[in-house]
């Protein structure tokens, strides 16, 4: 949720990944030093250093923005910088928190062809989100030590409570707030989608930027306590149904798009849809009451 966080992550990780008791953040938090953040020496390979992809600017709930997937004039730059680090570097990872991404993957390999015909003895390499996240879940010891100590979950309720916020995230916005008919048929299928999204995976993007915002540990499966997770299923459930009957009526022709917003000629049919839409947030606040937490 915090890039401090995922800086301690990139540590841990180089200590697990190439047993480097000793590895180090550089500097404060997203202040790296000629293109690392965290350095260490591993007894195999030598000098490694990590770059974590910079969080820069800020949502509307101030949780840092992952800035998008990676471009290759990023990589490039980021790789230069790194040419300066002393000591000499053998392997240079770059850490995000984008997903995996055939393209950019490629654009490592072609810059690992250019160092060695350059004859640089140094190897690039990208751990994207997905990477990230199987290296920890392959180190138990790790993993105990980033939920417990780096991100403060101590117990099952500790979780549940991380995902029920980045759910009610994802339903502060428009597409919950204003009367249907005063929607754009796309925007709310979109929002209705990166919602579900939130409700399945735990991941919440931006709906201007579509940069991922926030990500739980898992959607409403993950939750531990039954009583919430059924319930969060029925909202999941309510949603899918929501959006099911506005593609329909779009695709009948019961509802139209009318100088950019929702025509519902049928006042039953703007009923049943204004009621599928209130009950999920009805549903969503009992369990947000139940947890403590605000309401949407």
């Amino acid at each position: 949720m915090y890039w401090q966080q995922f800086e301690e992550l990139a540590q841990g990780l180089l200590t697990e990944v190439y047993s480097i008791p000793n590895a180090q953040q550089i500097g404060r938090p997203g202040q790296a030093q000629d293109g690392v953040d965290v350095f260490g020496k591993s007894s195999r390979h030598g000098q490694i250093g990590i770059q974590c992809k910079r969080l820069s600017d800020l949502d509307e709930f101030n949780n840092p923005l992952p800035g998008g997937p990676i471009d290759k004039a990023f990589l490039e730059k980021a790789a230069h910088e790194a040419l300066v680090f002393k000591p000499d570097l053998k392997i240079w990872i770059l850490a995000t928190t984008a997903k995996r991404d055939a393209k950019i993957q490629g654009l490592v390999r072609d810059l690992n062809e250019r160092w060695e015909g350059e004859g640089r003895d140094r190897q690039a390499i990208i751990w994207a989100w997905d990477d990230c996240v199987s290296y920890l879940n392959a180190f138990p010891d790790l993993q105990r030590w980033y939920y417990r100590d780096v991100i403060q979950v101590h117990s099952a309720r500790d979780l549940d409570i991380m995902i029920l916020e980045t759910i009610s995230m994802a339903f502060h916005r428009p597409a919950f707030e204003v009367p249907i008919n005063c929607e754009h048929s796309d925007e709310f299928i979109q929002a209705l989608k990166d919602t579900q999204m939130a409700l399945r995976t735990g991941e919440l993007v931006d709906r201007q930027s579509r940069h991922i915002i926030r990500k739980a540990v898992s959607g409403w499966r993950g939750i531990d306590n039954e009583r919430w997770r059924e319930s969060l299923r029925d909202v999941d459930r309510c949603l899918r149904a929501l959006r099911a009957a506005l593609q329909e009526g779009l695709k009948t022709g019961s509802i139209q798009q009318q100088n950019g917003f929702l025509n519902i000629a049928d006042l039953t049919l703007r009923d049943r849809l204004e009621r599928q839409r209130e009950s999920a947030v009805n549903m969503l606040n009992t369990v947000l009451d139940d947890a403590s937490l605000a309401r949407i």
